[in-house]
């Protein structure tokens, strides 16, 4: 065993005995589908501590839930790029996770990253890219351009899901046009506007619930989606025709980062709990679930040989990526004229 791996178990050891002694309980808030049971019976067998998890389908939903006082909340797992806001707006807690043995431990690209410049505020939980997820059954033609989600061939219209978050569609309607992410321009903030509207007529659903595009990909409901490169491999390993393309324009990149809201009654468990999730073992046990990448180095060994080269997870050499940023008030004001013109 490492020094490092050594101090970081002896760190973990301390913190799951505060655990225990606390209030034996957390209540968690995460995208959908997020935790395996074995992973939080494990926290729990070594704990004491109990999990209770509620899930979001879109960083914006998890805002209004903080705003509105965050239903007693002691971890949240919003996206990179809502970090700031969620600081600026006071939701989150200061608990210096920079500071740790186990935060060293992380991809060097992910310390003390440009939305949370101290370590200060979160820690990187999972990463990946948002693409598009084809049936290749359905569809045979050219996949290498967002032409493909946005104009959809005839085989595909009426197919198609988006999700039901303004940034992330905003975002990648952007990527496509060329035009700057968190643009303050509303002559370019309207072509975006346009694209859409022309295109929600082939839209069928809009939902960012990974579990329920995957089930409607499976069961032909939808064949064509933005989908999360992680997302995609799960919906593949159910339907092999799946497949996951990188369009030429670029893909989004993303971090969803472990967090604790202000106000958290369980502190110390939620610290705890970031800081089990953080050891490569478990780490590792995070991403053969989820499939998407870890932020954490020494997960290699234990993960699942079929990750280890899964096209959803390995980015083609020259691809365009794309970290989603955080917008100013006058973009965010321009999106969601857009967002709630669209959705008339």
């Amino acid at each position: 065993m490492s020094k490092l791996f050594a101090v970081v178990g002896a760190s973990l050891a301390l913190g799951l005995a505060a655990g225990v002694q606390a209030d034996e309980k957390l209540n968690v808030v995460s995208w959908s589908g997020y935790f395996s049971p074995e992973i939080l019976q494990k926290f729990q067998k070594e704990t004491g501590i109990k999990v209770t998890v509620d899930s979001y389908d879109s960083n914006e939903t998890l805002l209004a839930k903080l705003k509105q006082g965050g239903a007693g909340y002691d971890v949240a797992i919003p996206s990179h790029q809502f970090i700031p806001i969620l600081v600026q707006e006071k939701l989150l807690e200061s608990f210096d996770p920079a500071s740790q043995p186990y935060y060293a431990n992380l991809e060097d690209n992910l310390k003390k990253p440009e939305w949370d410049p101290q370590g200060s505020y979160s820690v990187p939980f999972i990463w990946g890219t948002t693409g598009v997820v084809l049936d290749t059954a359905k569809y045979s033609g050219p996949t290498d351009s967002y032409s493909l989600l946005f104009q959809p061939p005839a085989e595909l219209k009426g197919k198609v899901n988006m999700f039901d978050s303004s940034s992330d569609v905003i975002d990648t309607a952007s990527i496509y046009l060329d035009i700057p992410l968190c643009s303050e321009d509303p002559k370019q903030l309207q072509q975006v506007l346009n694209l859409l509207k022309e295109q929600k007529p082939f839209v069928k659903t809009y939902s960012s619930k990974a579990g329920s595009i995957r089930e409607n990909l499976v069961a032909g409901e939808i064949d064509l989606s933005m989908f999360w490169g992680g997302s995609s491999m799960r919906a593949r390993e159910m339907k092999p025709t799946l497949k996951y393309v990188y369009p030429k324009e670029g893909v989004l990149a993303w971090v969803d980062n472990l967090v604790i809201p202000t106000g958290a009654r369980n502190i110390e468990n939620a610290k705890t709990f970031i800081a089990f999730l953080s050891q490569p073992e478990n780490a590792a046990m995070t991403q053969n679930f989820l499939k998407h990448q870890s932020p954490v180095k020494g997960v290699e060994s234990f993960l699942d040989e079929g990750l280890k080269n899964a096209p959803e997870l390995t980015i083609p050499e020259g691809t365009k990526v794309v970290f989603s940023k955080t917008c100013g008030e006058g973009a965010i004001r321009l999106a969601d004229r857009v967002w709630t013109n669209l959705m008339r």
